[in-house]
């Protein structure tokens, strides 16, 4: 993408392409500022920017490592300010795309690593609308926009969590685990994107910054509320992910309790048969065609002893329930 330029007037839709040098200069004549967008740019455009707006050497070097956790730099005359624009790509996984600013009272310029399309349409609506044209409210729509594609992604995180809730008490296969514990990664994921990018807004929200306009400060309010209500929800839906997932695991233990008491009867009803057989080696002369008494007795056994052990079980579990309530009247 080519470097895009625009230079402002107090009221005009702009001058576009801009070149880099001798910028600064043609801003000493009236109430201009200078506007652009720069993606991947290189470290001789960066260089020129640095001449021209006089940019900090620590901003410039992150602006070519990237890869910076949200932030925002004040330094005398301008500020650096790192955000991300967050979205799905063509799949479910979660697509980042950092955002770096430098504001001067003057002068807006945005870098980033690949194309936004927004951006674009943020400025042609910035230039039609009829007033006064600033810096800091050019600020506030770009920053705006970007708050503004939080929701959507909440929204789809909220369907997958009520998705998955109501598959825990249906038919829940091993493989929902796997989808919370993916949805709990990309909250984690947007969590560390909007935590810190909600405390680069409050330093912007402070009466006095050199680079925003006192009248522009309550737009700015309205961003930091965006992006508290956006921790809220991740906060929110974190608590019900760790709900629906504690949840699938007590209905796991419930259900292998089951399985576990099941086995237990039938272990109960099989033990003494098995001892008995055992016991006698079934070496009975009735076996053969003949009468013979401990055959009979051994036979007895078999039904007796585990009717035994199962009423003696019963009765063993209703005394304890009696005697557990009784304690507690």
């Amino acid at each position: 993408m080519p470097l895009r330029s625009v230079l402002f007037g107090p009221s005009d839709t702009g001058r576009d392409g801009v070149p880099l040098e001798g910028v600064a200069a043609a801003l000493t004549e009236g109430e201009r500022f200078f506007f652009a967008i720069m993606q991947a740019p290189t470290r001789e455009e960066l260089e020129t920017l640095r001449k021209e707006f006089g940019f900090h050497p620590l901003a410039i070097e992150d602006v070519l490592t990237r890869h910076q956790r949200p932030k925002i730099d004040v330094y005398p005359d301008h500020y650096f300010l790192v955000v991300y624009r967050i979205g799905a790509d063509t799949g479910e996984d979660v697509l980042l795309q950092e955002l770096d600013f430098f504001i001067g009272h003057n002068f807006l310029v945005v870098t980033q690593d690949s194309e936004i399309p927004f951006l674009d349409e943020v400025v042609e609506r910035f230039r039609r609308v009829p007033e006064k044209k600033s810096v800091s409210r050019l600020l506030y729509e770009i920053l705006d926009a970007i708050v503004d594609e939080y929701f959507p992604f909440l929204d789809a995180i909220a369907e997958r969590t009520g998705e998955i809730e109501d598959a825990i008490f249906h038919e829940f296969e091993a493989a929902e685990l796997e989808k919370v514990l993916a949805l709990k990664r990309d909250l984690a994921l947007l969590r560390r994107v909007v935590g810190p990018e909600r405390d680069t807004i409050n330093v912007l929200l402070r009466r006095d910054p050199p680079v925003i306009e006192p009248g522009e400060v309550f737009y700015f309010q309205d961003v930091y509320d965006h992006l508290v209500r956006v921790t809220d929800s991740i906060d929110t839906y974190r608590e019900l992910l760790s709900g629906s997932l504690d949840a699938f695991l007590s209905i796991q233990n419930n259900r292998l309790s089951e399985v576990v008491k099941r086995l237990t009867v039938i272990s109960v009803i099989f033990l003494p048969l098995t001892f008995l057989t055992g016991f006698f080696g079934m070496n009975f002369e009735r076996t053969t065609g003949t009468d013979d008494v401990a055959f009979a007795v051994a036979l007895g056994l078999m039904v007796v002893v585990p009717l035994g052990m199962w009423m003696f079980c019963a009765g063993m579990f209703t005394w304890r329930k009696k005697f557990s309530c009784m304690n507690w009247w």
